[in-house]
C-alpha cells in the first residue's frame, strides 16, 4: 500500500483519495485509483465513488458507511448470482469499500432517440430481469430511476452502438423485506422525478413501490419523456404538489384503483388522500383537462397495457416484475 494510502482513511476523512493511490484488498488485489467519479459528504463522513484498475481491467470502488457494511454485503450476496444486477466482486473491509465492475454508461446519460426500438425493449427487459431478481429475494431497492440501470457501450461493426451487461446497480439503501412484513414506512424514498405515491406518502413501501418506479423509467425509455419533470419542479423548494398533481393527471384510471389506493392510505380523511382529491378537483375546466396515460396517442396499446399495470395507484394492484417480464409486449 502507497503511503498515500496510508495517510487517508475512506468514508471517515475529509479528502478523498489521491489519483495513483494503490489500495490492495484481503484477496490479495491491488487496485489503483485513476479518478475520482464524485465525493460527497454525508453527515461527517465524505463517502467517494472511484474508477480504478488492477491488471489492465476497470473497476469501481465505492465507499460504503461504516455502520451499512455488514449490511450491505450480507443483502448482496441474496442476489450475488443474478447477471443483472451489478453486485460487488471484492471488498475492502478495514476502508469499508465494495469494489465492483465498471460499467460505462447509463439510462440517464445514454440518448435514448438514437435507440432503436428492439434495443431499447431489451434494455428493459434485462433491467427488469434484475428487479425480479430482487424481488425474489424481498429485496426493496428504493431507488429506481435512470441513473441506477447502468450498461457498457460498445461499438458494432457496422458503427451503431451497442449495449451489454444491463444492470441494476447501487443497492446501497436496498432493503430486505421479511414475507410477512407490512413494507418500509415512514421514509422519503427515492428521487421525486421517479417516486411511488406511497413513498410520497411516506407510507407502507414494500417491492410493488420499485415496480411504480420502474414504469416511469419505462416510458422515459421507450417514448423519451420524463412524466414528472418540469423546470419549474426542479427548481422549487417544494415540488410535492407540482409532481403529485401530473400523479393525478396521468395514472388515475378506474375507480377500483382509487378505492384501492384510498383504502391503502387510510381512508378518505386521510390527510394524504384528502390532498390527492383536491389534486383531482383541479382539473375542472376545459383547459385543466386530466392527461391519463392510458389514452396517450399514439402510443403502442401493448405498452401502455404494461405500463398501466405497473403504475396502479394501489400497490396492491400493481403487476410484478416477473409477471411483467411475461407481458405480451416484450414478445411482440
Amino acid at each position: 500500500m502507497s503511503s498515500t494510502a496510508a495517510r487517508h482513511s475512506t468514508a471517515t476523512s475529509q479528502q478523498p483519495l489521491a489519483i495513483g493511490t494503490q489500495i490492495t484488498s484481503p484477496s490479495g488485489k491491488s487496485y489503483k485509483i485513476d479518478e475520482i467519479i464524485y465525493q460527497r459528504s454525508r453527515g461527517s463522513m465524505l463517502c467517494c465513488l472511484y474508477r480504478a484498475s488492477h491488471e489492465g481491467k476497470q473497476y469501481v470502488l465505492k465507499d460504503i458507511l461504516p455502520g451499512d457494511f455488514q449490511y450491505i454485503l450480507e443483502l448482496q450476496k441474496l442476489v450475488d448470482c443474478s447477471a443483472h444486477v451489478r453486485t460487488l466482486v471484492d471488498s475492502i473491509p478495514d476502508r469499508h469499500m465494495f469494489v465492483y465492475p465498471f460499467l460505462d454508461t447509463n439510462l440517464q446519460l445514454v440518448e435514448t432517440t438514437a435507440i432503436p426500438p428492439s434495443v431499447k425493449k431489451n434494455i428493459l427487459r434485462d433491467a427488469l430481469a434484475g428487479l425480479a431478481d430482487l424481488h425474489d429475494k424481498g429485496i426493496y431497492h428504493t431507488d429506481i430511476k435512470p441513473a441506477n440501470i447502468m450498461m457498457n457501450s460498445f461499438k458494432q461493426s457496422d458503427g451503431t452502438i451497442a449495449f451489454k451487461n444491463v444492470q441494476i446497480t447501487d443497492l446501497e439503501d436496498a432493503v430486505v423485506l421479511p414475507p410477512d412484513s407490512q413494507g418500509l414506512g415512514k421514509r422519503l424514498s427515492g428521487n421525486q422525478f421517479w417516486r411511488s405515491p406511497e413513498a410520497w406518502a411516506r407510507a407502507a413501501q414494500h417491492t410493488p413501490a420499485d415496480i411504480f418506479s420502474f414504469g416511469i423509467v419505462a416510458i422515459y425509455v421507450w417514448l423519451n419523456r420524463m412524466v414528472f419533470y418540469s423546470d419549474e419542479a426542479n427548481q422549487a423548494a417544494d415540488p410535492s404538489d407540482m409532481i403529485l398533481r401530473l400523479h393525478v393527471s396521468h395514472f388515475v384510471n378506474d375507480i377500483d384503483d382509487f378505492d384501492g389506493f384510498v383504502e391503502y392510505h387510510g381512508g378518505e380523511e386521510a390527510p394524504f388522500v384528502q390532498r390527492f382529491i383536491g389534486l383531482l378537483d383541479s382539473f375542472n375546466g376545459e383547459d385543466k383537462k386530466r392527461r391519463p396515460f392510458s389514452r396517450w396517442y399514439p402510443v403502442d396499446p401493448q405498452f401502455k397495457d404494461l405500463v398501466c399495470k405497473m403504475t396502479c395507484l394501489d400497490p396492491l394492484r400493481r403487476i410484478t416484475a416477473r409477471e411483467a417480464l411475461q407481458h405480451p409486449w416484450f414478445s411482440e
